[in-house]
């Protein structure tokens, strides 16, 4: 079974949300998920119905990878900015001259988080982080 990706899960639950009415909603959503070449129209409403969403999210749309996000760009020190999460769910950024290492939590960032706080992600380097 294929799973769906986090932006194309967004995309169906804009397109349920977006239309007038359930029959409208379920119609907009199964186009959707055709125009993808997907068949599992079943899985996409229970992603886009709110009460099976959150159950459905773990079951049928793919795990984000976490990386850590250095930028490509150095500053007058040579120091690189690393992205993490501040304690306001922001996403912001420090200057960091050593290499990566320990990576803290707050620094475990995901594409859709970069891009949702207006950062774009090919602006840094990124490295997966290895979950043992």
């Amino acid at each position: 079974m294929m799973k769906f990706t986090e932006e194309q899960y967004q995309k169906i639950v804009s397109k349920y949300l977006g239309s007038w009415g359930y029959d409208g909603a379920v119609r907009a959503v199964i186009d959707y998920v055709e125009y993808l070449g997907f068949h599992n129209y079943e899985e996409a409403i229970l992603l886009a119905m709110p009460t099976s969403r959150e159950w459905a999210h773990d079951k049928f749309v793919e795990k984000e990878k976490k990386y850590y996000w250095n930028s490509i760009k150095t500053d007058l020190a040579g120091h690189h900015s690393r992205l993490f999460r501040s304690e306001n769910d922001n996403i912001t950024s420090y200057s960091r001259s050593e290499p990566a290492n320990n990576i803290n939590e707050d620094e475990q960032l995901t594409e859709s988080e970069i891009k949702e706080w207006g950062y774009n992600p090919e602006m840094f380097d990124r490295e997966e982080i290895k979950n043992d």
